[in-house]
């Protein structure tokens, strides 16, 4: 397994957002090199699409959430990929 595949599987959402923040932040900022700022956005594109799983994930879940018969909302168990 890649490091960066095995850094992704253990981040968090928020992690991930706050990467994803820095590497704006730093382009943003203007100073970057060339090389440094395409090698910045690779990596918030990366990160970015990280935090997209992340919230497709979340969305399963909501999606979940159905009326029961007496129209009462009940949860129902989530299935992961690792179930």
């Amino acid at each position: 397994m890649k490091e960066t595949e095995k850094e992704n599987q253990e981040n968090t959402f928020e992690e991930a957002l706050q990467k994803l923040e820095r590497a704006v932040e730093k382009l943003d900022e203007g100073s970057l090199s060339l090389e440094e700022a395409l090698s910045t956005f690779e990596d918030g594109v990366r990160w970015s699409r990280e935090c997209h799983q992340f919230l497709e994930k979340a969305e399963e879940r909501v999606g979940i959430i159905l009326k029961n018969e007496n129209g009462d909302y009940e949860t129902k168990p989530f299935e992961t990929e690792d179930n």
